[in-house]
């Protein structure tokens, strides 16, 4: 069809039709730029919505998980959060979890489990007076030659604006003779209902 267009047309309806499309080329590109930024802001915007949760939104508890984690020489517990505050809140979905004595010493540091690919951490949104839990699992018998034993107090959770102290409940991790011990610590799930 372009060769009947140009045995058919005349030349001034070409220079017409050029015009038109290089004018029209004109407003769209700028059109195009301010539709693809406002739409990159707001998408930022929505982004942004979420603040981190403050350590007074945080309720932070522990549950033994009914015997779930407890086996030869192993034991373990569930870290419960909760969001207090009226709006959404953001935290890590593999919070810092250190465990010290009362004089604050650290005594066993969380290390993540290992995840596949696809489950890389990030963070969790928080909605207001949701429950989400992470697995802790350690050594509990002492199965090491020349290895320690600890029995710690109390936990630090660390977030990005600021850390969590709570009483950790009475229990014993047990590991080689290095300090701090470590333990396995997996990432934040919804509690189940």
């Amino acid at each position: 069809m372009p060769w009947v267009f140009r045995v058919l047309a005349k030349p001034a309806l070409k220079t017409e039709r050029i015009r038109y499309m290089v004018k029209s080329a004109r407003t769209s590109a700028p059109l195009l730029i301010m539709c693809l930024l406002v739409g990159g802001v707001h998408a930022a915007q929505a982004h942004r919505a979420v603040r981190s949760c403050k350590p007074a939104d945080l309720s932070v508890h522990f549950e033994d998980g009914q015997g779930a984690f407890d086996g030869m020489s192993h034991s373990g517990a569930w870290v419960v959060l909760a969001n207090r505050s009226a709006t959404r809140c953001a935290v890590p979905a593999l919070p810092d979890v250190q465990l010290e004595d009362a004089q604050d010493h650290v005594l066993a540091i969380g290390k993540p489990a290992p995840l596949s690919p696809h489950q890389q951490p990030s963070q969790k949104i928080l909605k207001p007076h949701a429950l989400w839990r992470a697995s802790m699992y350690w050594v509990s018998g002492n199965v090491y030659d020349g290895g320690q034993c600890v029995s710690p107090n109390r936990a630090v959770l660390t977030f990005p604006l600021g850390d969590v102290r709570v009483d950790f409940p009475a229990r014993t991790l047990c590991g080689p003779a290095q300090t701090p011990l470590t333990f396995e610590q997996g990432q934040l799930q919804p509690v189940p209902r």
